[in-house]
């Protein structure tokens, strides 16, 4: 049986796939303890410097499954939202860049997944969907987080009021994406983006990740993070082959120490 979600490698770079066409790549309970399994393993993979999450057959995420969702039962919804928000911190905790590559749909808890990514390059076939308040829910897996950081307070209130579908022209326009594509460039796309992100220094990146993660905050609290990072930063070896790259006029070969 072929897993619903595969892990491939190529040089630092490794592509999380959902992969469960039949169900459009529904969060399904499996679907989102192989997430959390595939996360863990690459978080404390040393040779893997950026991520990509993507899904199969022409869809990224088609949301939670409906069907599995416990009904009456506010235990078992807490205990099934705190798994839920166990994949959305190791995502966004990561110490490394996540990519989302976004081709088909993208609704509700597929909509989160997508921008709790640090960067969403998305097809012509992309369709994102707040979705929740189409079956009486609130928004979910910090999408409440997220989507304000990307578009209008407007914009906001009207994707997630309305579950309005917006598609990949839109969704640039808007914000939620970072990069438009043709369906067949999406893939090289965002190993193009991701391979980027691979010689970011690792130290610097995990640092600025957790930083952002507490955004917005008061400008004491944003110094503050600061003062801790960056003394931390010029200690390291990489600071080191940053400042001797500079002078040398070399590109820099960091190393994550």
């Amino acid at each position: 049986m072929e897993a619903i979600v595969t892990v491939e490698h190529t040089d630092a770079i490794a592509w999380v796939s959902m992969n469960q066409p039949e169900r459009r790549n529904a969060l399904t309970p499996e679907m989102r303890d192989a997430l959390i399994d595939a996360f863990e393993r690459l978080a404390e993979n040393a040779d893997c410097r950026a991520v990509i999450l993507g899904g199969s057959d022409r869809s990224f995420c088609a949301g939670g499954d409906l069907s599995s969702l416990p009904s009456g039962d506010t235990l078992a919804s807490r205990k099934r939202m705190a798994q839920a928000h166990r994949l959305l911190r190791l995502i966004t905790e990561l110490s490394k860049p996540v990519v989302a590559a976004v081709d088909g749909t993208a609704f509700g808890a597929g909509m989160s997944l997508a921008l709790a990514c640090d960067y969403v390059v998305c097809s012509e076939r992309a369709r994102f969907c707040t979705a929740f308040s189409n079956v009486g829910l609130m928004a979910d897996m910090g999408l409440l987080w997220s989507l304000p950081q990307r578009v209008s307070a407007g914009q906001v209130r009207r994707l997630l009021f309305t579950s309005a579908v917006v598609d990949g022209d839109e969704a640039l326009r808007l914000g939620l994406a970072d990069q438009l594509v043709t369906s067949e460039e999406l893939h090289q796309s965002a190993l193009d983006i991701a391979t980027q992100f691979t010689g970011a220094p690792p130290l610097s990146v995990a640092l600025t990740k957790a930083a952002l993660t507490r955004m917005p905050a008061p400008l004491q609290n944003v110094m503050g993070l600061e003062l801790d990072g960056q003394s931390q930063l010029f200690s390291s070896a990489d600071f080191t082959e940053g400042r001797y790259a500079f002078l040398e006029k070399r590109r820099p070969q960091f190393q994550g120490r």
